[in-house]
């Protein structure tokens, strides 16, 4: 009779978190997963097909509970502004959280494919929150007009010397307004 696990998958999540935010990359591996969680490798490979998909799987758990919160505070912003400064504030605490595995992971075939994939993923979730916000207090802005700025608080997130008041100055049209 095989033996039954609880919750299987979970455990392999938090195994993997711990493993993947502990430091070296080289030691986040489904056979070291398996061995956290006191499994057999193929059991995570019932629920992950490979190392990085188990990565992929942390993450957005991770940026899911971000953008939760982000959502709930900007339920509560008083401004489109304070409400961009809490999706900055959410996407630059995910950065922080995994620069450190972003910049050791290798690029090598099939991340720029990945990388689309949840980049895209990533941009439609901040751009829906955008949306709301925009709905609460006042005219919603085009869909590009969104997307863009999806994207600039993508970026500005990433970058540590960027700063939330940089980011509102931006969009009010504070950069280099008096030289264009």
């Amino acid at each position: 009779m095989p033996k039954i696990i609880e919750d299987v998958e979970n455990r392999i999540l938090c195994a993997a978190r711990q493993r993947l935010l502990g430091g070296d990359l080289s030691s986040f591996s489904a056979r070291g997963i398996a061995e956290d969680c006191g499994i057999a490798v193929g059991t995570i490979y019932n629920y992950y097909r490979d190392k990085e998909s188990i990565m992929a799987a942390v993450m957005a758990q991770d940026w899911q509970a971000e953008l939760t919160k982000a959502g709930e505070r900007i339920d509560a912003v008083p401004s489109i502004e304070e409400g961009v400064r809490c999706l900055y504030e959410a996407m630059r605490s995910f950065s922080r959280v995994y620069e450190s595995v972003w910049a050791s992971y290798p690029t090598g075939e099939g991340f720029g494919s990945l990388f689309r994939t949840r980049h895209r993923q990533l941009l439609s979730q901040i751009e829906a929150q955008l949306s709301a916000l925009y709905a609460r207090f006042g005219p919603v802005p085009e869909k590009g007009q969104r997307i863009l700025l999806s994207e600039l608080i993508l970026a500005a997130s990433q970058h540590p010397e960027v700063g939330p008041e940089d980011l509102i100055s931006c969009i009010r049209g504070g950069v280099g307004s008096r030289t264009l």
